[in-house]
């Protein structure tokens, strides 16, 4: 999609050298001339302080949901490591040979099971990779090989051949040599051509004979941060400034089987520390000892609470914690990780409301995943010359797998869109929490915790005891344990709602307390108007209508950036193939060779390349007769235009997104007081006259369209029916 990565080169340059541009006598596209009668004048003065907001307002939540996780890892075999409750899963025998999986002596304690093949000559098995996203390679590109082999008494070439049963695409020989340990072998290849079905990845036996594997995998080049590049840039493109991982549901699970464990996430035994693995090497014959921490071989899997009918779904952790903090790092976002509550999720469980304890590590419950929750802090932002033991230990586990220095981390979820009883269990992680501050301050001193505030826009400023977050803090307050709201934590506010909603809901925030024992902090971890089979306000899915509607939101989250410091989209990734996806309304959708953009993820890409450092109050004149307001479905009248005024620091831009909601173009003059504009403004805009339209992979119906507009301290603008539109004015 080369409109999208322009999109994001052209935001990108923009912001960072929009000033110098204009000073160099840049020529306006189109002339922005004030209107003599214009619909409507919005007036803001835009010198000072104004209001400072989040300098993390817009960013990505990322789950493993849809299957995203085959889309995102590199690696393209499906159980590498046989660690599937059916172990053989994904492999099939071929050329006769005979195939047994064990588990009594496999590479490691965490990764038991490996595969024995007995083979005659060219014999061995074959992987197709995942279902919902299978093997694809491109020509030109190089893929890495690697495998744990224990040979026996086997000597002699495997080979390694990636084909579709009619031709090969790339092969390679690799010289495995006699003896009883596990080697670690590795090789690349090169493909011929590109391919993007019915391939297979074949390991064959090139003599007769028998040997055992562990640890298969084919990982692409084409990758960064262990994370497939063309997910990966499609997520540098929206320009995030956090990620939220891994779930979201599946970060619960119903049990503890199937909830998301972070630190087997990065390789922990039996015993709560990082599995460390030596072994020989062989790269295309050259032979070194190696010693690891934490690499995927040696990481247990769970199984993924968003299975689809009988399709397998496994977290094989490929993309674990360390490969989610390494992305964070990579696109400079703040991590914010959620971990383990104690308790399985309350809306997964059966019967709405319900949960089960979970055990823990060691069997004592919430006190373990409360030690999890402060292990992962040291791993992510502890020194390796701490005097606390525990945090050097986790600061060296992050060391030797590759980070000496700390990720950026200020926030820390605990739990997922849960309710009641929950807040019991979330209490104590705030106590530990600032008991842990006291003792280790530069360690938890800037740490925030995030807690659950249920599943819909009713729990929003809800009051009612055993009801919202808001409800518990005010009870916890009430005891004397904290003296504000604000030190409950974080309040996490999740709704999917219909489009209908997201325009009336734009003004949500803009009542909240500012400050003082009742102000509190916002979080907004999950949104998306995914409701689209409402009767009374029906449309597509991901249709322009639906990203409209995020867009007028978008700009009360703005507006309110003050309160509300995070914010993201949600779900991320969901595949073309809608029978692999639980969700059905996601922000981007993959194939195994490429992503559909939706309109929704370009409204997302607009508004955080064109984030504000602090917003200005905006005074409206409607001229006389202006409808000001537009009706939607069933006699909902919503307001026609919403905007937000803000400047970006970094660039010294006076930013203004506006919205027209309406079926007709809007001539609206701007008067912007207290700056001097250089005389040009740089506009990013959406828009569709149908608003039923969707985004295919055939063709993109909504895509930014960019311009320069001449403009002064007073101008116009036509805001076109159903348009979202970004204007950067320059300043002197």
């Amino acid at each position: 999609m080369k409109r999208a990565l322009s999109g994001f080169l052209a935001c990108a340059f923009i912001a960072g050298c929009a000033a110098g541009l204009a000073a160099c006598g840049e020529q306006a596209d189109r002339e922005g001339k004030a209107f003599d009668a214009p619909d409507a004048e919005i007036s803001a003065e835009v010198k000072g302080d104004g209001t400072r907001i989040s300098d993390r307002l817009f960013g990505v939540f990322l789950e493993d949901i849809n299957y995203a996780s085959y889309l995102m890892d590199d690696n393209l075999i499906s159980n590498g490591s046989f660690e599937y409750s059916e172990p053989a899963r994904g492999w099939n025998a071929v050329g006769g040979a005979t195939i047994t999986t064990l588990r009594d002596s496999g590479v490691s304690s965490t990764n038991r099971s490996y595969l024995r093949i007995e083979a005659q000559e060219n014999g061995g098995i074959e992987n197709k990779g995942y279902t919902a996203c299978p093997m694809a390679v491109t020509q030109g590109k190089t893929y890495r090989f690697s495998a744990f082999v224990r040979a026996g008494s086997y000597e002699g070439n495997l080979i390694v051949r990636i084909a579709d049963g009619q031709k090969t695409y790339a092969e390679k020989k690799i010289a495995v040599k006699a003896g009883g340990d596990w080697v670690k072998y590795k090789t690349s290849l090169v493909a011929n051509a590109s391919v993007s079905a019915n391939l297979t990845c074949k390991i064959l036996l090139e003599s007769a004979g028998e040997l055992e594997l562990d640890a298969v995998a084919l990982e692409t080049e084409e990758s960064t941060a262990g994370f497939k590049n063309y997910a990966y840039d499609a997520l540098k493109n929206l320009s995030p400034k956090f990620i939220r991982f891994p779930g979201g549901c599946v970060i619960e699970g119903k049990s503890a089987e199937s909830a998301y464990d972070w630190k087997n996430s990065i390789g922990v035994d039996g015993t709560g520390k990082a599995s460390v693995l030596t072994y020989r090497e062989i790269t295309d014959g050259a032979e070194q000892t190696v010693t690891t921490t934490g690499e995927p071989s040696m990481r247990t899997p769970n199984r993924d609470i968003w299975q689809v009918g009988n399709e397998y779904y496994n977290m094989e952790y490929g993309i674990g914690f360390y490969e989610y903090f390494m992305l964070c790092d990579s696109l400079g976002a703040s991590a914010i990780p959620i971990v383990n509550c104690g308790i399985s999720c309350m809306i997964q469980t059966s019967g709405a409301g319900n949960y089960t304890v979970l055990p823990g590590r060691n069997g004592n419950g919430v006190k373990d995943y409360i030690q999890d929750a402060l292990d992962l802090v040291a791993f992510a932002k502890g020194s390796v010359t701490s005097s606390d033991p525990n945090e050097a230990y986790w600061a060296k586990v992050r060391t030797d797998m590759g980070h000496a220095e700390p990720f950026d981390m200020m926030y820390l979820g605990i739990g997922n869109e849960q309710w009641g009883a929950y807040y019991g269990y979330y209490e104590q992680f705030l106590r530990a929490f600032e008991e842990a501050k006291i003792k280790n301050s530069a360690l938890y001193g800037d740490i925030r915790l995030i807690v659950g505030n249920g599943v819909s826009i009713n729990d929003v400023e809800k009051y009612g005891k055993g009801g919202t977050a808001k409800a518990a803090a005010k009870e916890y307050m009430a005891s004397g344990k904290i003296t504000s709201l604000s030190e409950y934590g974080v309040q996490d506010h999740h709704y999917y709602m219909n489009y209908s909603d997201f325009f009336r809901y734009a003004q949500l925030y803009d009542s909240y307390t500012r400050g003082g024992a009742d102000g509190y902090e916002v979080f907004v971890g999950e949104y998306s108007a995914n409701d689209v089979s409402n009767p009374s306000f029906p449309t597509e899915k991901n249709s322009w209508m639906t990203a409209l509607s995020e867009a007028a939101y978008m700009t009360g989250l703005e507006r309110n950036g003050d309160v509300v410091s995070l914010a993201a989209y949600a779900p991320v990734f969901g595949n073309v193939n809608h029978i692999y996806n639980q969700w059905q309304v996601d922000m981007m959708y993959y194939t195994n060779t490429e992503l559909l953009y939706s309109a929704n993820y370009y409204v997302q890409q607009l508004f955080a390349a064109n984030a504000g450092s602090r917003v200005y109050a905006a005074e409206t004149e409607y001229a006389d007769g202006f409808e000001k307001q537009v009706k939607l479905g069933n006699n909902v009248r919503v307001n026609r235009l919403y905007h937000v005024i803000g400047k970006d620091d970094t660039t010294g831009d006076i930013v203004i997104k506006i919205v027209n909601a309406g079926i007709e173009d809007v001539a609206v003059n701007f008067d912007l007081s207290g700056i001097r504009p250089t005389g040009i403004a740089h506009v990013t805009e959406l828009q569709c006259d149908t608003t039923t339209a969707v985004n295919t992979l055939a063709k993109e119906k909504i895509a930014p369209e960019k311009y320069t507009l001449g403009v002064k301290s007073k101008f116009g603008y036509t805001a076109r029916k159903y348009s979202v539109t970004a204007i950067r004015v320059h300043v002197k």
